[in-house]
């Protein structure tokens, strides 16, 4: 071979790299959104703690367990073919409380803290707490759904130191019972057939009260007193018809107008109203053992 035909040869250049070149692969990429999500996750996290009350918070827990609490088979007409299926899912668990125009409103942070003290016996126990948490969240959730939307305008839910309490009141235009009369018009029966189907999941007894404004009523010798008891036990017929166990009936009342709901207009139609108690096991067996001091004979000394 000439020496021009070795100049003539083309000249080849061979790099030489490592096993693996990371700036040219696409593992990065994986890693890096997987981090952005992870932010995003973590910014939503603080953003919901920044602007939402203790309560919503507590709600928003229960969405992930409170279809657990109460899962049970009942037989009793109970919600969903025979089962209460507690999801909370609305985004806030609020009580249903009333407003000026008798509609719902989420309560403030100030009736939050009041609420928060009144639940604090039923929290000593957790199993009754997870009873009553679920109870009333079922409750909630019924009567937020499209179906309920317009009758829980006549509703009010509450957690109280004796239990948990439903206020079904009149509304201008919404009555609960025709004037004088004892047996529910179909708005309340609706009502008390959904909650009747909700408590019948649960064993505690319940407190049935009738309420009266403070406008006299008077048929032969009925009068406020006879016809708010007549009212309750009205109520209490349509929820044993629903599933509630007569057994369970611990009190039925009648209260006239002494206990208004709106006490600075004693003849606001939402006065008129049957509250529904389901009480605490330790509140009805206290309240037993008491009466049955009082009925005992005293011991002669």
């Amino acid at each position: 071979m000439s020496a021009d035909d070795h100049l003539k040869r083309p000249i080849i250049v061979k790099r030489h790299h490592g096993e693996h070149d990371d700036e040219h692969g696409g593992q990065w990429k994986i890693a890096y959104a997987d981090f952005v999500t992870a932010m995003m996750a973590f910014f939503l996290v603080m953003w919901l703690l920044s602007s939402t009350t203790e309560s919503q918070r507590e709600g928003i827990a229960q969405f992930f367990t409170a279809s657990s609490i109460l899962d049970l088979p009942s037989g009793n007409g109970a919600l969903d073919g025979g089962r209460s299926v507690l999801v909370a899912g609305d985004d806030q668990r609020d009580s249903l409380t009333r407003t000026e125009d008798g509609g719902l409103r989420q309560e403030n942070e100030a009736s939050e803290a009041a609420s928060t003290a009144e639940e604090a016996p039923i929290l000593r126990d957790p199993i009754e707490r997870q009873r009553f948490e679920a109870m009333k969240a079922e409750l909630e959730r019924v009567m937020r759904s499209e179906a309920m939307r317009e009758l829980a305008q006549n509703v009010q839910l509450e957690l109280t130191p004796e239990g948990l309490r439903l206020q079904i009141f009149d509304r201008d235009g919404a009555p609960m019972f025709l004037p004088g009369a004892s047996d529910p018009t179909p708005r309340l029966a609706r009502i008390l057939e959904v909650v009747g189907s909700v408590l019948a999941t649960v064993p505690n007894e319940v407190v049935v009260a009738g309420h009266t404004d403070a406008l006299p009523f008077s048929r032969g010798s009925h009068g406020n007193w006879e016809l708010s008891t007549d009212r309750a036990n009205g109520a209490r017929r349509a929820l044993e018809r629903s599933g509630v166990a007569p057994a369970r009936m611990f009190r039925i009342e009648g209260k006239a107008s002494v206990e208004p709901l709106v006490p600075e207009a004693p003849n606001d139609p939402r006065n008129r109203r049957i509250s529904v108690t389901v009480l605490r096991s330790d509140v009805a067996a206290e309240t037993r053992a008491a009466a049955a001091r009082r009925n005992a004979p005293e011991t002669r000394r």
